[in-house]
């Protein structure tokens, strides 16, 4: 899945400051580099204990999000399927002196064969596939190249070409729009991203790119209409839910955003900690209800110990609960 940074939206108007929130993300690909669906991701500490599990989308795509400054390791589990099991190491900086920052890693796999298996190693399900010009194909194989190894213009360039080329290229659209994201172009982003969703409009990654472009250009309406067809195609996804969630509140609608909110916390096992942040702004400036609010942001702490602001946050939750 697409797995971008809310962070910098997630907490607008907050008095004090906010610790940046990292991500890994990154897609699967099997056979023929097709993208593969359903296949199992952990991510782990440098003790190898198992911190979230996941599974790719229809584009292959994962995500972790909420990640703090440390060293980790990807493991793709293939259960199922004919593919041999693969680990990259991934290590994340939140901090630029005195100063926090986002670290967004992106981590591509390419799945091999193991060497016991009989037949195509296709058994795991490819959930869209399209007949691809063998130009345009070269020319996306070696964006992603370019990608993985942070030569981001000269990807940028290939993906450009390969649907110059191809119009219609799913997997080069939406990984487009993914980077432009990053880059926060939001204008362009959801330009990709919209046209990937009419091509495979089974890609929760597409309408969740599209919903986070939209709301970055204050597209509220638009916004909410997207996360919703996210969230019906990946109803699991805390981060889906959590970005409907605050797109309702923004379109007033406070009931519904105080559910979606709720679900993404829950789905997270309560380990998504933008979720009770959202939830506290919701309880203070929407809802009145101070008592709740200062549950979240107590929840908040539990989950982040060591924010930068974590004294200023415990009188904040001193004044909510003296009502």
């Amino acid at each position: 899945m697409l797995l971008i940074s809310c962070c910098v939206m997630l907490f607008q108007g907050i008095t004090f400051g906010q610790q940046a929130t990292s991500r890994i993300t990154g897609q699967v690909f099997g056979a023929n580099r097709r993208a593969l669906a359903d296949i199992y991701v952990e991510l782990r500490n440098d003790v190898e204990s198992v911190l979230q599990r996941t599974k790719t989308n229809g584009s292959g795509s994962f995500t972790f999000g909420n990640l703090t400054a440390g060293r980790y390791s990807v493991r793709v589990r293939p259960f199922g399927t004919d593919y041999e099991e693969q680990t990259q190491e991934v290590e994340l900086v939140t901090s630029v002196g005195s100063r926090n920052v986002s670290d967004i890693q992106y981590k591509d796999f390419y799945l091999k064969a193991r060497r016991d298996a009989k037949g195509s190693p296709g058994a795991a399900q490819v959930v869209f596939a399209q007949e691809t010009p063998e130009t345009a194909k070269t020319l996306y194989d070696r964006a992603i190249v370019d990608l993985a190894a942070n030569r981001t213009d000269a990807g940028v360039a290939g993906l450009e070409q390969a649907i110059k080329l191809f119009p219609d290229y799913f997997l080069a659209l939406d990984r487009l729009g993914v980077e432009q994201l990053k880059m926060q172009r939001y204008a362009d982003a959801a330009v990709q991203f919209e046209k990937a969703s009419t091509i495979n409009a089974k890609s929760s990654n597409s309408w969740y790119g599209l919903a986070f472009a939209r709301y970055a250009q204050k597209q509220i309406p638009g916004a909410i209409e997207a996360a919703k067809k996210a969230a019906d195609i990946a109803p699991d996804s805390a981060d889906i839910n959590l970005l409907l969630g605050i797109a309702l509140r923004q379109g007033k609608n406070y009931i519904d955003a105080e559910k979606s909110m709720l679900k993404a916390k829950k789905l997270s096992n309560g380990l998504l900690a933008d979720a009770s942040w959202n939830l506290a702004l919701l309880y203070v400036y929407n809802l009145k209800n101070t008592r709740l609010a200062a549950d979240e942001l107590e929840h908040y702490l539990k989950v982040k110990p060591d924010h930068p602001d974590a004294e200023k946050i415990k009188r904040l939750i001193s004044q909510l609960r003296l009502g």
